[in-house]
């Protein structure tokens, strides 16, 4: 069983389903994302709150138990239409148990983005590159390189140079096919 005060305290969106694709608990977080009560989304099938078809669903539904883990966009409701909130999914935490947590989104006034040059540089740390090899890539200094890193971490809120490509990608800093070393 899955203890719901180990999901309560965070104001990370969590959602369980059963094996029946129906939620069974949403923390405070996860019923705000949806715009719903938390009696609105209990029993509700994951379907429901997507608009997929069943037949799609199931699946989906399939295909996700077979791999255990799925990761994707989420369409949450919005005043302007769906938006697409990326999103983590494991199957089986406890038996019968599915879980899926969001992914937050930071506001606007929590990161900057990222200069021309900055992007260039997390690309390349992206795909291996050195800062030694940055630097000959882009003719500049090392010392300038991590310059570029460490103001690249300071306005992503980067705690380190995994996390720093990590957010760069979630926030579209950088595109997968620009990565390269």
């Amino acid at each position: 069983m899955i203890e719901p005060s180990l999901i309560e305290a965070e104001q990370v969106a969590v959602i369980v389903a059963d094996d029946e694709r129906r939620y069974v608990h949403a923390n405070a977080a996860a019923c705000e994302l949806l715009g719903a009560t938390h009696d609105e989304l209990i029993g509700m099938r994951i379907e429901e709150s997507t608009g997929t078809p069943a037949e799609e669903a199931e699946e989906a539904w399939r295909s996700f138990r077979r791999a255990g883990v799925l990761v994707g966009t989420f369409p949450v409701p919005s005043p302007v239409g769906p938006r697409n909130l990326p999103y983590i999914s494991v199957a089986d935490v406890s038996p019968g148990r599915h879980l899926a947590i969001f992914i937050p989104e930071r506001s606007e006034r929590d990161w900057q983005p990222l200069s021309h040059r900055e992007r260039e540089v997390v690309a390349l740390v992206a795909g291996g590159a050195t800062g030694r090899e940055v630097g000959k890539a882009l003719s500049v200094t090392s010392a300038t390189v991590e310059t570029h890193i460490r103001n690249a971490m300071r306005r992503l809120g980067a705690r380190n140079r995994s996390h720093l490509v990590t957010l760069a990608i979630l926030r579209h800093e950088i595109d997968l096919g620009d990565v390269g070393a």
